[in-house]
């Protein structure tokens, strides 16, 4: 089953296949999203999860701490989707232009 990912503020929009994370899917699709270690060790990915659910197969990462899931923070890299889903990546705000 796949679901289908919208990024606020943006005009991003992709879907992730089943057994695939969020990263994995934005980079297949080109969608520009920040990233690190792809490992859920550097939280460079911390997103906002406005909407929908999402499960960390492995366990809970390292870079999401106690407080920031309760915040309703996401890791990209190691999040994969049980619905569908709206993030809100910091980091591709209202102004954000995609590097040319």
């Amino acid at each position: 089953m796949a679901y289908n990912v919208k990024i606020k503020n943006t005009p991003y929009h992709f879907t992730v296949d089943a057994g695939e994370s969020l990263l994995q899917a934005a980079l297949r699709q080109d969608i520009p999203v920040p990233w690190g270690c792809g490992g859920g060790v550097c939280g460079v990915c911390m997103s906002q999860l406005v909407s929908g659910t999402l499960s960390y197969p492995d366990g809970d990462p390292l870079a999401l701490f106690e407080e920031d899931a309760a915040e309703g923070k996401c890791l990209l890299c190691v999040g994969y989707p049980q619905s569908d889903v709206v993030l809100e990546v910091p980091e591709m705000g209202e102004n954000w232009e995609p590097f040319a």
